[in-house]
C-alpha cells in the first residue's frame, strides 16, 4: 500500500464521520529541506533533497460512553539515504478501548508507556524523535494489552501497564513476550515526574531489561525535561549496556516564535547506530547529540522550524580515529487537521 491509498480510505471514511457524528477523521505530516553539510560517512557528504519523515492519517470512533476505537495509518520516505523505494503506508494504531472514570484498558496495537509522558512534553515529534526512540532502544508502538490511569483523589499518581508481543507493528514469530511499565506522580500541574522500566524475553536468550526515570516542568510558555535511561542486552558475546542522557526544553519568546533545544548524551556505542534512519549514527563511537530549532507557528496547526541536527563523536573505545562530526541543517514543515 503506498500514499495514495492514505487517499481513498480518508475518502471512505470521511462520510462515516458525517451520518453518525460518533467519529472524526485526522492527520498530521512532517517534512523536511535537508543537506548533509557534514558527516561521519563520506559518502553521504553534501546530499540533499526533500522527505517526509512522517504522515498519520488517524480515525477515531466512539461507540458510546465507555468504548472506543482507533485506526491510525503511517506513511514515511525510506530515510537511508540509499532506497528509492516509494513511501509505504503500514497500520500504526489498532485498539479498542473501555473506559470508565480515569480508568483504561486497551487491547490491539497501541502506544507503549515508553515515550507517552516524553513525548507529550517534548511536544516537537515533528523535529525529531525522543532519545530512545532516536537511538531504537525501544519501540512507541506494540500489539497486546494495555492498563492505564490515574490514582488517588486528586489522580495525581498515574500507571500504564502493557503486556505486549515485543514485535512492536509486526507480526509475531515466536513465543516470547514484552512487558512494560510505567509510574507518574504529578506534584504540581507543572511538575511531574515518571520511573519506567521494561523486560523483553527474546529468542536464544537475548533479553533486554530497560529502566528510565524522567522529570519534567509542564508551563503554558516553557517546557523543559530530562531523562536517564538504561538499556542492559544479553548478547552471545559480552553484554551490552546502553546509557542515554536526555535534555530538551522549549520556550515561547512571542505568540508565535518558539526556541526549542535538546541535548542527547549517548554514553555508549550503539551497534544499531547505522540503522537509524534520516540521521544514521556512527556505531564505534560514544556521541553527543544536538538539535536547536526556531518554531515559526503561522498557524495554530502549522509550523515552519528552521533547525539543525549535530552529531559530535567522542574517540572510539576500540581505537582509531574519531569519525567526524555530522552537520544537518534542515526547514520543518509540520501541520495537522
Amino acid at each position: 500500500m503506498h500514499l495514495k491509498r492514505l487517499a481513498w480510505v480518508a475518502l471512505l471514511l470521511a462520510p462515516a464521520t458525517a451520518v453518525a457524528g460518533e467519529g472524526k477523521v485526522s492527520g498530521e505530516a512532517y517534512a523536511d529541506l535537508y543537506w548533509v553539510a557534514e558527516n561521519h560517512d563520506s559518502a553521504l557528504v553534501d546530499q540533499n533533497g526533500a522527505w517526509f519523515r512522517r504522515i498519520y492519517l488517524t480515525y477515531d470512533y466512539k461507540f458510546d460512553e465507555e468504548f472506543s476505537t482507533r485506526i491510525r495509518l503511517e506513511a514515511a520516505s525510506p530515510g537511508d539515504f540509499k532506497s528509492s523505494d516509494v513511501m509505504t503506508t503500514f497500520i500504526k494504531d489498532a485498539y479498542l478501548k473501555w473506559q470508565k472514570s480515569n480508568q483504561s484498558i486497551l487491547v490491539g496495537v497501541q502506544p507503549t508507556p515508553t515515550f507517552g509522558i516524553i513525548e507529550d512534553v517534548w511536544y516537537y515529534r515533528s523535529l525529531e524523535r525522543t532519545a530512545a526512540d532516536l537511538q531504537r532502544l525501544a519501540s512507541s508502538r506494540d500489539l497486546g494489552l494495555g492498563f492505564k490511569g490515574g490514582v488517588g483523589p486528586e489522580q495525581k499518581i498515574g500507571y500504564h501497564v502493557l503486556f505486549g508481543n515485543g514485535s512492536s507493528t509486526k507480526a509475531e514469530t515466536d513465543t516470547k513476550k514484552k512487558i512494560m511499565a510505567a509510574l507518574s506522580y504529578n506534584f504540581t500541574k507543572q511538575l511531574l515526574v515518571e520511573v519506567y522500566g521494561d523486560y523483553e524475553d527474546r529468542v536464544n536468550d537475548a533479553d533486554r531489561r530497560t529502566y528510565q526515570g524522567y522529570v519534567a516542568y509542564r508551563g503554558d510558555r516553557f517546557r523543559a525535561g530530562a531523562l536517564y535511561m538504561v538499556q542492559n542486552r544479553n548478547t552471545v558475546g559480552e553484554d551490552v549496556e546502553l546509557r542515554i542522557l536526555s535534555v530538551g526544553a522549549a520556550g515561547a519568546v512571542s505568540d508565535r516564535v518558539w526556541l526549542v533545544g535538546r541535548v542527547d548524551r549517548n554514553f555508549d556505542p550503539n551497534p544499531e547506530g547505522a540503522k537509524i534512519t534520516f540521521i544514521p549514527f556512527d556505531p564505534t563511537a560514544a556521541n553527543t547529540f544536538v538539535i536547536a530549532a526556531v518554531d515559526f507557528r503561522v498557524r495554530e496547526t502549522v509550523s515552519v522550524m528552521p533547525n539543525v541536527e549535530i552529531v559530535v563523536y567522542d574517540e572510539p573505545e576500540a581505537g582509531g580515529p574519531t569519525p567526524d562530526t555530522d552537520v544537518i541543517p534542515r526547514l520543518t514543515f509540520f501541520f495537522r487537521f
